[in-house]
């Protein structure tokens, strides 16, 4: 039982996360349409929750996949971060059509939405791996420097 909540408990967590994240953009996308449109209906059709909740189970056991403990890859962080962008551009736009039917009044804010997470995906993903690279250089030089004066 123990185990099972160690797994579970993180999994939800960034599921819960993940689609509290889905709601707020698609308010956020619904509010710059009405500012563009002037006609916008800010309720969430129920489809879009059944959508966002379906997604963010996939995407949080994508993650868990690819980058939790146990995931067994041994490559570098950000080529795993594109091998995860890719699997979420591609879930994305599965997702836009299976549920196109459904909610084609809000296909076009679900384009929005999908940028957005994409946008946003890259923007860490490319920050991160700049921040890597600067604090690794910096340990290496301290590193080096260590070496060079305790070496005997």
């Amino acid at each position: 039982m123990k185990k099972l909540m160690s797994f579970l408990l993180p999994f939800k967590l960034m599921a819960a996360s993940i689609f509290a994240g889905l709601m707020v953009l698609y308010l956020v996308a619904g509010y710059v349409v009405a500012a563009i449109t002037g006609d916008f209906y800010y309720g969430i059709p129920f489809i879009f929750v059944i959508e966002g909740i379906v997604l963010s189970l996939v995407i949080a056991a994508l993650w868990g996949a690819i980058f939790g403990e146990q995931s067994g890859l041994n490559w570098r962080y950000f080529h795993r971060l594109i091998v995860f962008c890719l699997s979420m551009a591609v879930l994305l736009t599965l997702s836009v059509l299976v549920f196109f039917g459904w909610h084609t009044d809000w296909a076009k804010l679900w384009w929005i939405v999908i940028a957005c997470i994409m946008a946003g995906i890259v923007a860490v993903s490319v920050l991160g791996e700049v921040h890597f690279r600067r604090t690794g250089r910096r340990y290496t030089e301290l590193l080096q420097t260590y070496q060079a004066t305790h070496t005997p």
